[in-house]
């Protein structure tokens, strides 16, 4: 049986189970539709998406690696695969030439943001990441200890999970967004997009969203991942009167 039917079946009985989430990610999916100007332009994201085979590539790789990372008490900080086409699907219609964004970790969501940028022949994302490396001893407080914990495998770095095809508009800045965000939006200046994946701590979320957001153009977007973990990203809306559109359950945009 072909892997997208799989899926399309999966799917199918989750939805059977749980209708309360079938009908909130069909809500979901109709924001998304409207924030892109209708269900055509969604469903032709989503078929390049599918035709690109990113998807299968990435669920070949991550299963390469997943007991390893999980039998260390990690994760793989795998986005789910209807979210990564929102999130192509945003970048697509916005077309940034400058894109910034904190947390990579395997590379799932910065695979999805690379693929539209390579479908959009033009912009650069620079992503800012502190990896995880599983089996490795590292010095108290260096990593947040909320929810989720994502890891690497051992001896692999940052976003190893990208197809080397979609490398060529990206720059890896190693550290941690506290220390590294504040000079790399000096240097850019004004930037399109901005997404928040990295530490889900109230203080980071709130350190980042304030730090990036006047860097951002009129009309340009902020995406954050995990917005239910903290108050922040609630918080941030109220502060500048916006409305956000969710991506998913825990991932939203705003629109500046």
């Amino acid at each position: 049986m072909p892997a997208a039917l799989k899926r399309r079946l999966f799917r199918a009985a989750r939805d059977v189970r749980h209708p309360r989430r079938a009908a909130e990610r069909r809500g979901i999916r109709d924001e998304v539709a409207r924030y892109l100007g209708g269900r055509a332009a969604l469903v032709r994201y989503e078929r390049e998406v599918r035709e690109s085979g990113l998807v299968d590539h990435l669920l070949r790789k991550g299963r390469e690696q997943y007991e390893t990372v999980t039998a260390a008490g990690h994760s793989l900080g795998a986005i789910g695969y209807a979210e990564g086409t929102y999130l192509y699907a945003v970048l697509r219609m916005l077309r940034p030439e400058v894109a910034v964004e904190t947390g990579v970790a395997n590379g799932f969501s910065t695979a999805f943001s690379l693929l539209a940028l390579a479908q959009n022949g033009a912009g650069h994302l620079h992503s800012i990441d502190l990896p995880r490396e599983v089996g490795r001893e590292y010095d108290a407080g260096t990593f947040y200890e909320g929810e989720g914990r994502a890891g690497i495998p051992p001896g692999a770095d940052s976003g190893w999970l990208i197809p080397e095809e979609l490398r060529q508009r990206w720059t890896l800045v190693p550290g941690k967004s506290q220390e590294e965000l504040p000079p790399l939006l000096e240097r850019l200046g004004t930037i399109d997009f901005f997404m928040h994946d990295s530490e889900h701590s109230f203080d980071c979320m709130w350190f980042e969203f304030n730090a990036a957001w006047p860097a951002l153009r009129p009309g340009g977007v902020l995406v954050s991942d995990d917005v239910n973990s903290t108050e922040a990203f609630d918080r941030f809306v109220r502060q500048e009167g916006r409305s956000p559109v969710r991506l998913a359950r825990g991932m939203a945009l705003l629109k500046k």
